[in-house]
């Protein structure tokens, strides 16, 4: 049986008796090589790598996502680019197992067999390969190559290095076979779940965030709260205490929100918002991992026990800025508007099924919730009677809205 012809026939397969083809074969190039006294070593390293190959979705591949300005995300995400590799971050679901990625070398040989290897030399990999055939294979043609492993279990930001090693045998008699290692870095996302609008393909800007506050978690309840955390702590945003007006979104219900402009603004200074902003930020970036979170709207809304409004102290009184009310932060517990008390005429959050979270402030907890001191909490993890009974003050009463869900577009 003629062992080239063998190995043709298995193009893209895995052969059996792999071991004793690869010595004929070494065998038969050698042999090649000393009657034509060739000279010439075959170079052959990777020239592109592609992990979202299949836009039709991520059974087998990597998520689509997309850039820092919400772009179409470069493709491929690896590329050799003349010896200063060009490399894009990519996403996949934790525990993923089920997948394979896009790879084609470049060479001075035209036609060869390849063996191929692939490990993991630093860091956290998405996966190895383990001597994978390939026959008569042409430079600059595409090969999946199935990996082993599965995605790490929890959200985060991972970087690894992969050591190629590809043993090349060459159909071109003017070659010796020879054995090429090259290295390629890499840094990935692992989220929750599919991601959901309004960002159903994040951007990689809100996963950098997103994968970084809520890094380590495992699930949409405990993901959403460190994203909450994440807002409030980490934005430097300040509530706006004259009327509560917004910065990113028109309304509470339905207008669409300037992310590119947020995202420009975190960590600015006087970056005044409210919490329509937060509410539906909380969404865009609890999504991004796949949380499930809803944006909610409720109206009316009524006077507040003491909260501590994000970038503010803390107030029952929340619009103290404006010369319509009193200019204390803390009036007294049952104060109304005819004594300068201002009050939140609605008021917009997240929920997760019957579970609520809001980005937008913090609220005292203990027995006397209007006056010091204050027990710091955050507004996240309860139902919804008991997030009313934190928030709302219950003298002077209100009726307050049953809060209601709305969707929204970002740009």
């Amino acid at each position: 049986m003629n062992i080239m012809n063998y190995y043709t026939h298995e193009k893209g397969n895995k052969p059996q008796n792999k071991a004793i083809g690869c010595v004929l074969l070494c065998v038969c190039v050698c042999f090649t090589c000393l009657t034509t006294r060739a000279t010439t070593n075959i170079t052959v390293q990777p020239y592109e790598i592609k992990f979202n190959y299949d836009n039709s979705g991520f059974g087998s591949d990597a998520l689509t996502i997309r850039d820092a300005t919400g772009g179409a995300q470069n493709a491929p995400e690896w590329a050799y680019n003349s010896g200063n590799p060009i490399s894009e971050k990519f996403a996949y679901i934790m525990g993923q197992s089920n997948r394979s990625i896009h790879v084609r070398f470049n060479s001075n040989c035209t036609d060869m067999h390849l063996i191929i290897n692939l490990t993991v030399t630093s860091g956290t990999g998405v996966g190895t390969v383990c001597n994978y055939f390939v026959a008569n294979y042409t430079a600059l043609d595409w090969i999946t190559l199935q990996l082993s492993g599965n995605i790490p279990g929890s959200v985060g930001i991972r970087n690894f290095t992969w050591q190629w090693l590809v043993y090349a045998i060459p159909n071109d008699a003017a070659y010796c076979s020879a054995t090429s290692t090259f290295n390629t870095s890499h840094t990935y996302y692992t989220l929750l779940a599919a991601p959901q609008e309004p960002m159903s393909e994040p951007w990689s800007s809100v996963l950098d965030y997103a994968c970084n506050w809520a890094s380590g978690q495992t699930s949409s309840s405990s993901s959403s709260q460190k994203i909450v955390e994440g807002l409030y702590n980490n934005t430097d945003f300040l509530y706006d205490t004259y009327d509560g007006s917004p910065r990113y979104t028109y309304n509470g219900t339905t207008s669409s929100f300037n992310l590119t402009s947020m995202l420009s603004e975190i960590g600015g200074t006087n970056i005044v918002i409210d919490c329509y902003d937060m509410g539906k930020a909380l969404k865009i970036f609890g999504n991004a991992l796949g949380c499930g979170l809803i944006y909610v709207f409720s109206y009316p809304f009524g006077y507040l026990n003491c909260i501590k409004a994000i970038g503010r102290g803390w107030s029952n009184n929340p619009f103290y800025s404006n010369p319509s009310y009193s200019s204390y932060q803390i009036v007294g517990e049952d104060d109304d508007y005819n004594d300068g008390r201002s009050s939140f005429g609605n008021h917009a959050f997240c929920r997760i099924s019957t579970t609520y979270y809001d980005a937008c402030l913090k609220v005292d907890t203990d027995a006397n919730p209007d006056a010091v001191p204050h027990t710091e909490s955050w507004a996240y993890g309860w139902d919804w009677s008991t997030y009313k009974s934190k928030v709302v003050d219950n003298n002077p009463g209100t009726s307050t809205g049953t809060p209601t869900e709305y969707s929204f577009s970002v740009y």
